[in-house]
C-alpha cells in the first residue's frame, strides 16, 4: 500500500470556492454598513421633518453630558456645581487652568506652560436671566456654535449644536410646548429672558 497522500485533482476548485465565499461575505458586510448608515442618518438628525422633540432632547443631553458638564454642571447650575464633583484637592481649577491662558491652546503651549486653557466664567445655564443677554435662542445657538466647547470651539457638527442649544433651553425652563424638534429657524422665535417661551 502506498503512503503517498492523495491530492485533489482540481486544486483550483478550493481556491475558487474560498474566493466566492469571501466575496459574498464582503458584499453582505458592505450592505449592512450602508443600511446602518442610512438608518442612523435618517433617525438621528434633528433637521429631518417630523423628528420628535424628545429625541432631540436625548441627543442634546448626550452632547451636554460629554462636552458641557465639566464646566457648567450636570443640571446647568454653573461652575460651582461642576467643580463639586471633583476631589477636594482639585476644587481650585486655576492650579491647572491659568486665568491668563487663552481659551484654546496648542499641545506645544500646554507642554511649555504645564497648564491648560483658561476656564473663564462658566455661568449657570438653568437660569433664564443668565440667558437673557442672547435675546433669543438663535442668539444662544450662535454663541455656543462660535465659542464652545471652550477648549475646542466648533468641533461639534451643526445638528449637535442645535440639539445642545435646545437642551439648554430645557434646563432653563424656556423650551416651547411642542412635540416636534426645533430647527435653527425655530430657535429665532424663542425669546429669552422673560422666563417663558413664546
Amino acid at each position: 500500500m502506498d503512503d503517498t497522500p492523495v491530492r485533489d485533482a482540481h486544486p483550483d476548485r478550493t481556491l475558487i470556492a474560498t474566493g466566492a465565499s469571501a466575496s459574498a461575505l464582503l458584499i453582505a458586510l458592505a450592505f449592512l454598513v450602508v443600511v446602518t448608515i442610512t438608518t442612523r442618518s435618517s433617525a438621528d438628525t434633528s433637521s429631518v421633518a417630523g423628528a420628535s422633540l424628545d429625541a432631540q432632547l436625548e441627543r442634546g443631553q448626550a452632547v451636554y453630558a460629554f462636552s458641557c458638564t465639566t464646566c457648567h454642571g450636570a443640571t446647568g447650575s454653573g461652575f460651582a456645581e461642576a467643580r463639586a464633583v471633583f476631589p477636594e484637592d482639585h476644587y481650585h481649577c486655576t492650579r491647572c487652568h491659568m486665568p491668563l491662558n487663552p481659551p484654546v491652546m496648542t499641545q506645544q503651549q500646554i507642554d511649555q506652560t504645564q497648564s491648560v486653557f483658561s476656564l473663564g466664567d462658566a455661568p449657570p445655564l438653568n437660569d433664564p436671566h443668565a440667558l437673557a443677554r442672547f435675546g433669543n435662542a438663535a442668539g444662544l445657538h450662535g454663541y455656543v456654535r462660535a465659542t464652545m466647547p471652550r477648549w475646542d470651539p466648533g468641533r461639534l457638527d451643526d445638528d449637535a449644536y442645535i440639539d445642545v442649544s435646545v437642551f439648554v433651553l430645557h434646563l432653563a425652563g424656556l423650551l416651547p410646548e411642542r412635540d416636534d424638534a426645533l430647527s435653527l429657524d425655530d430657535l429665532a422665535g424663542v425669546a429669552l429672558g422673560r422666563g417663558t417661551a413664546d
